[in-house]
């Protein structure tokens, strides 16, 4: 999005970064986790900002979307990846644990309504933020295309292509900067 050199690497398991979870980067030495630290660190390095162009509004909707998905989506994703027998029972031990039965029949519903609230803000735009991508369509991208394009039963992949304005972000992304 900014122009910094880079090499993206797929790595097997998402658990070797320093938060045991993705994003990850490591530079001049240092390894650092999580996209806000990540990004801020960049901006600081490099002196680019990806939000530069955006108003007051579009920042806080920007904040706004970051925390549905990394704060409540994501763990609807780990947790329907979890419960699932097809999953396999490697997943089941590793990740959550034991997950109550009383606690399984409210996944579907949030991530449905967390959903709909990512269509609804995005409406037909290309993109969250306007005419070009954003790091909080990085955001979006990370989590949807987690679920779209990996392995694991859910239903939540028909969720998605339900809401095509969604899927096409995630196609678009994938397109554009992992080809």
């Amino acid at each position: 999005m900014t122009g910094i050199p880079h090499a993206s690497v797929t790595a097997s398991t998402p658990f070797g970064g320093p938060k045991r979870k993705a994003p990850w980067i490591e530079h001049d030495g240092r390894i650092l986790g999580d996209s806000t630290f990540i990004i801020a660190y960049l901006v600081d390095r490099f002196g680019v900002d990806p939000d530069a162009g955006l108003s007051a509004d579009q920042r806080g909707r920007a904040v706004a979307i970051q925390r549905l998905v990394e704060e409540n989506l994501y763990w609807v994703m780990v947790f329907d990846r979890r419960v699932r027998d097809e999953n396999g029972p490697v997943l089941k031990q590793s990740v959550l644990g034991q997950v109550p039965s009383a606690v399984r029949g409210v996944v579907a519903p949030i991530a449905r309504r967390d959903l709909e609230a990512l269509a609804g803000m995005l409406g037909d735009r290309d993109w969250f933020q306007g005419d070009s991508p954003t790091p909080v369509d990085a955001t979006v991208f990370s989590l949807l295309a987690n679920i779209r394009y990996v392995a694991f039963a859910s239903p939540m992949k028909a969720m998605i292509d339900n809401h095509p304005n969604l899927a096409g972000p995630v196609d678009r992304f994938r397109a554009r900067f992992y080809p």
